[in-house]
């Protein structure tokens, strides 16, 4: 037997959380991606869920060798972890909208995270009717571990949150 890594243990308690919320109907999960780079040997895993038809969340969990080489050779100056990082697509009718959204995140986040917003749109002759998509990305600069595993029902709590007042 193997003691699994602090990827593992928080991708298990990230993924329970979301799937019981999903349970539970209060938000529904649309995709779930694992992956494994063999060139960086790296790991990241996606879930992907809507609240409402305007908002769709991407929560990220991602370690690298580095945290791997660390938490394994249990190296004294570095501390190992995973990031995670919240994405948020948004359909939006202008982009002066863009103000207004960062406006709502920073009230249910404050000033923790970085946010960056790119907006886009599909290329069409008239660009009058097309509807704007902006892709809002929450880093939040910091490693966790399993020090932080409770904080990850919070954490769900306010993507969900945010998913539904940005939707609204």
């Amino acid at each position: 037997m193997f003691d699994p890594t602090i990827y593992e243990n928080v991708k298990v308690v990230l993924e329970g959380e979301l799937y019981d919320r999903d349970l539970e109907g209060e938000i529904s999960i649309v995709s779930r991606e694992d992956f494994v780079d063999l060139a960086s040997l790296s790991r990241k895993y996606l879930m992907k869920f809507t609240g409402n038809e305007n908002v769709c969340v991407t929560i990220e969990l991602f370690a690298d060798l580095a945290n791997f080489s660390a938490e394994q050779l249990q190296i004294d100056h570095i501390e190992p972890g995973c990031e995670i990082k919240i994405y948020f697509d948004v359909t939006i009718l202008h982009e002066d909208d863009c103000a207004e959204i960062e406006e709502d995140i920073r009230s249910i986040w404050g000033y923790r995270p970085t946010i960056s917003q790119t907006v886009s749109f599909p290329y069409e002759s008239d660009l009058q009717d097309v509807s704007l998509t902006t892709h809002v990305v929450l880093e939040f600069n910091r490693k966790i571990n399993e020090d932080q595993i409770s904080d990850l029902a919070d954490l769900i709590e306010y993507a969900i949150q945010t998913s539904n007042l940005l939707g609204e």
